[in-house]
């Protein structure tokens, strides 16, 4: 059969190619490169399709995470419960605004954060809870923010995989005190480059957030706070304006990709994949499966022209740089989050994917069972 790759990004480039060619050519006579028009254009329709007071847009997701944990206060020696399964960012940014990662272990049927293990982790210098929407997949916002409110902690959300989501009918992105975004090129809203926002229902939050990211600036060389460089490419807000008008119907058609995954694995050798819960929508930024052959599949499928990958094969109690934090001591095991970097397995997912190469991508891992 021929290839199928993982990811084809040049697919959703030609997409709007044609209409972003004149956009990108005014920014370019404008000279207007970072933030501006296209900038505030975009915070406008983001911000709409929310449902929030506002929205900023900032460098990348990174960033994100780290100016909203700085606009939230967050100290040192303050600590932030975060799922040991994420990627590395979701702990990076509580060491680089000054704090310290506190993991919790995973649940083992949508593989986000266990909000019981979460409370177990509370402790007197605990501050808040970064809730990771995994794969596109809410977590349970109910839970935590029951969690949050009687502990008295912020809950920030990780949207990083899920722009589009819904949880019990609201959008991801609602649900904390603030979310932070990535729009990496990979991501179901993606740029063409680095970019990131956050969102947020607090005016007062937000306006701080746009503060530290623009140098503590709250005019034109008045520098009110400490803050950082980290604003929104005019360039990428364009893209993502156009891609933001057909995000909902390409999430659709991601879950009608997922359907044919779904349906054509159920009792295939030791498959299984994550659950969705019932008044939630899930937006499928990876198409993931576990097994305990992860490693064998991958090699096969790789023979038959299926592109995947492994998102991600370590959880982050057990990274190198986190245990430097520890100063050498023991990481606590998290039983669902190693056994899940063991297994998980991510299948070719993307919008512009045709409904035949997913199904030729079904028969190629039934291949590997019965071959």
């Amino acid at each position: 059969m021929n290839a199928i790759p993982y990811l084809d990004l040049s697919r959703a480039r030609r997409r709007i190619a044609d209409r972003l060619a004149p956009r990108w050519q005014a920014i370019l006579d404008a000279n207007a490169f970072v933030l501006g028009p296209e900038v505030e254009q975009f915070e406008r329709a983001f911000a709409a399709f929310l449902d929030v007071p506002g929205v900023i847009g900032v460098a990348n997701g990174t960033d994100a995470l780290v100016v909203a944990l700085r606009a939230l206060g967050l100290a040192p020696g303050d600590e932030v419960i975060v799922p040991a399964f994420s990627f590395f960012a979701t702990a990076e940014a509580v060491v680089l605004a000054g704090g310290t990662p506190v993991f919790a272990d995973v649940l083992p049927e949508t593989l986000n954060l266990d909000p019981a293990d979460a409370a177990r982790r509370v402790t007197a210098r605990t501050v808040g809870v970064i809730g990771v929407h995994l794969y596109g997949r809410p977590f349970d916002a109910g839970a935590l923010g029951e969690l949050c409110r009687a502990r008295g902690l912020w809950l920030v959300e990780d949207a990083a995989q899920a722009h589009g989501a819904r949880y019990r009918g609201r959008r991801v992105g609602t649900l904390g005190e603030l979310a932070a975004w990535s729009f990496y090129p990979t991501k179901n809203l993606g740029a063409f480059g680095d970019a990131g926002a956050l969102s947020g229902r607090d005016p007062e939050l937000l306006a701080r957030a746009r503060r530290i990211a623009n140098h503590g600036q709250d005019g034109r060389y008045h520098h009110v706070a400490i803050g950082t460089n980290s604003r929104l490419d005019a360039l990428q807000a364009a893209v993502l304006d156009l891609r933001l008008a057909t995000l909902d119907a390409d999430n659709a058609a991601r879950r009608a990709l997922a359907r044919i995954y779904a349906e054509g694995l159920a009792g295939v050798g030791d498959v299984r994949l994550p659950v969705d819960h019932p008044g939630d929508e899930c937006v499928v930024h990876q198409m993931t499966i576990l097994t305990a052959r992860r490693d064998e599949l991958m090699a096969f499928l790789r023979q038959r022209g299926v592109g995947s990958s492994v998102h991600y094969p370590s959880p982050l109690h057990r990274q190198p740089a986190i245990e430097a934090i520890r100063g050498g001591a023991a990481p606590e095991p998290m039983r669902v989050a190693e056994q899940v970097a063991r297994e998980v397995l991510c299948l070719p997912m993307f919008a512009e994917l045709e409904l035949t190469e997913a199904e030729a991508v079904v028969a190629a891992v039934r291949d590997f069972w019965t071959t």
